[in-house]
């Protein structure tokens, strides 16, 4: 024992051994429980600066998640909630307004329904359900931002008679919530004449589902024909104390002859007009011609939908164009009042992104246009109804999207100064752990780990 005393000299300078990869990882995987439980009691000791860090990381990545993550959220909602409104997908026209002797239309609605056959069998694979409608006139050419879009008329209702019912006679059609849900297309609530594909298959399915329970139903085609059916939204039946069963003795609406706006020709128009001239909001005045439907019964009464995309008319009076005689079905396909309703099948519809459903949509309605149909040559101009939805909805969550933004920067700087916060504490606190090392003889491997 003296002698390895005397062999010590506390003033030499000893060589440490080269440790191998292989011990290093060996000592690393010894140490690493201890060194584990080392780490928790510092975090513990010190948790106010590991929670700074925490919460400045969390906070920061949670915000800009979440605006993301909100904004298509919100848009798939509002695009699901959009396609619970109106049932009719797409409105088809003829290409260019009606003019004698011109070609690519026809006069006959026997064509038209020819022409929705060659429509559900070319597309049957993308479209569930097509029917031709007497309602607004043809808009012929793209986008809810162009004049034409505001100045095609629908058929506007005028009167009910029902002797047996005088209500009708203070009942209004004037439909001011028109005016502040969208463009100044019309302030009166319209009728449709729907075909009798309307009252079978897809059209049948998605109408009946606003029947109100035990106020009668979405009658076949055979039904509505035979009874010459109407069928009325709830707030017009409630006006009128209507009831499933009433018999309507006359219902007259107006259609368009002519339109002029007021310093071209609009005040001729007023004079020469041979109904009632009228000026609209759209800086348009308009001349209209009554026509009357007789003997009408109503079989249903439905929940109206909200207000949303107005290239239809919304929640208007139902009937079929059965009831009209030939001379009055040929008389408004001349002044341009029919159009082909098209349901596309939704289940085909990409439901990922209202991008994705844009470009599905658009692919259809040009493949849909480049065509000619039936030996008549009909050439036909697409409106995407649920497309232009998505159009509407990308705008308005651009505004909310970028409000989110507006709110987003100071939530996100107030996490980034919590985050900094928490690191300074942490640098701090190891400065204190590497002089106090320092002072107890670490070397500086262990003070660099600290680091």
């Amino acid at each position: 024992m003296s002698e390895e005393k005397e062999d010590f000299d506390p003033f030499a300078t000893y060589v440490v051994p080269k440790v191998g990869i292989l011990e290093r990882w060996r000592r690393r995987v010894r140490d690493a429980p201890e060194n584990i439980r080392l780490a928790s009691q510092s975090a513990w000791r010190g948790r106010e600066r590991g929670l700074a860090v925490v919460a400045g990381v969390f906070l920061a990545s949670l915000v800009i998640t979440t605006v993301f993550s909100y904004g298509i959220g919100l848009s798939q909602i509002f695009f699901d909630e959009s396609l619970d409104g109106e049932p009719i997908d797409a409105k088809v026209e003829f290409k260019k307004a009606p003019v004698e002797g011109a070609s690519g239309w026809t006069n006959s609605t026997s064509v038209m329904q020819d022409v929705c056959g060659e429509l559900m069998a070319e597309y049957d694979d993308q479209l569930a359900d097509c029917t031709v409608i007497f309602g607004r006139q043809g808009i012929h050419s793209a986008g809810f931002f162009n004049e034409d879009f505001l100045y095609a008329q629908p058929l506007e209702m005028r009167s009910v008679v029902d002797n047996e019912n005088p209500y009708w006679i203070n009942t209004t059609f004037e439909y001011p919530e028109l005016r502040e849900a969208g463009p100044p297309i019309s302030n009166y609530r319209s009728i449709r004449f729907m075909g009798p594909e309307a009252f079978n298959g897809e059209f049948a399915k998605r109408y009946g589902e606003n029947i109100i329970q035990g106020q009668g139903e979405w009658p076949s085609p055979e039904n509505m024909s035979d009874q010459r059916g109407v069928i009325l939204p709830s707030n017009i039946a409630s006006q009128a104390k209507a009831d499933v069963g009433d018999v309507l003795d006359e219902i007259t609406f107006v259609y368009v002859i002519d339109s002029e706006f007021f310093d071209t020709g609009g005040v001729d128009l007023v004079q020469d007009c041979p109904g009632i001239a009228s000026a609209s909001e759209n800086g348009k005045i308009y001349c209209r011609m009554p026509m009357t439907i007789t003997n009408m019964t109503v079989l249903g009464i439905y929940q109206p939908w909200d207000l949303g995309n107005p290239t239809l008319g919304p929640n208007p009076i139902f009937t079929t164009w059965t009831v009209l005689t030939e001379q009055q079905s040929a008389t408004l396909m001349e002044k341009d009042h029919i159009y082909l309703g098209l349901a596309v099948d939704r289940s085909q519809l990409p439901t990922s992104s209202t991008a994705d459903a844009s470009d599905w949509l658009d692919r259809l309605k040009v493949s849909i246009m480049d065509n000619n149909y039936t030996d008549s040559e009909v050439e036909l101009f697409y409106t995407d109804i649920v497309g232009g939805t998505i159009t509407f909805l990308d705008i308005f969550l651009a505004f909310i999207q970028i409000f989110d933004y507006i709110i987003m920067i100071p939530i996100v700087v107030m996490s980034l100064a919590v985050l900094v916060y928490g690191l300074i504490l942490s640098l701090e606190q190891r400065r204190k752990e590497i002089s106090i090392h320092r002072v107890i003889g670490a070397d500086e491997r262990l003070r660099g780990g600290f680091v």
